[in-house]
């Protein structure tokens, strides 16, 4: 009788270019299937929708090649998803947390996967966004005072009397440069910043960099980096 067997991986995906920051676009590809196809090198692709967008790892691949030739089949869910960023701060893929489950027959080699430590550990996830509200409150004079690299505080505002779910963008001396825009704090949606700050997920901040000046209102770009528990497989 066959017995159910399941397997978890990450895998990088380079043809996956769909925006993956702290949007709806992530949460979207939560739950997706994907398929695996053998490659003519004996590694194995993974499509999505049709189309190819990466490869499993050189020691899970050859293990589910060699399972595909002899009439394996898997059902593959994502179940993460997380932006892949060059030096330049460009998406240029992302990297998926696949859950495997088939079934094993009798006398089947089960499938081997590299195990994780039992003990947590954490992974950086970084996305970038603007900071929303620089050219009030005298706060331009504020981001006259900044610096690239320089660390950033978020904290959550409540008792905002325009936005229950507005965030705060301080620096270490309480100086405040604005606000987190609401298409990424967008409070009460699970995809939102406001949402995730608010069930205990943890951020490290920082400016990525500083633009306009001369006739234009100085702008604030900044890099938030999402502190998780990696899930022990």
């Amino acid at each position: 009788m066959a017995r159910r067997r399941v397997f978890r991986t990450r895998a990088k995906c380079s043809g996956i270019t769909t925006d993956l920051g702290l949007t709806s676009n992530r949460q979207q590809m939560i739950g997706r299937q994907v398929t695996f196809e053998k490659a003519p090198d004996s590694q194995v692709n993974i499509t999505l929708d049709g189309a190819i967008v990466g490869q499993l790892d050189t020691v899970v691949g050859p293990q589910v090649a060699s399972a595909i030739e002899h009439g394996q089949s898997f059902t593959a869910t994502i179940r993460n998803a997380f932006p892949v960023y060059d030096a330049a701060f460009k998406q240029t893929g992302a990297e998926l947390d696949i859950k495997v489950e088939y079934l094993l027959d009798k006398g089947q080699p089960a499938i081997e996967t590299p195990r994780f430590s039992e003990t947590s550990r954490t992974t950086a996830k970084s996305f970038f966004t603007k900071v929303a509200g620089v050219s009030h409150e005298g706060r331009q004079q504020i981001v006259a005072r900044c610096s690239v690299g320089e660390s950033i505080v978020l904290v959550r505002d409540p008792d905002n009397a325009f936005d229950k779910g507005a965030i705060k963008i301080l620096r270490s001396n309480g100086e405040q440069l604005g606000f987190i825009p609401h298409d990424v704090s967008r409070s009460g949606d699970p995809s939102g910043l406001t949402y995730s700050m608010d069930h205990g997920s943890r951020y490290q901040c920082r400016i990525k960099d500083i633009t306009g000046g001369g006739e234009k209102w100085l702008g604030v770009n900044i890099e938030i980096t999402e502190i998780t528990e990696k899930e022990s497989y």
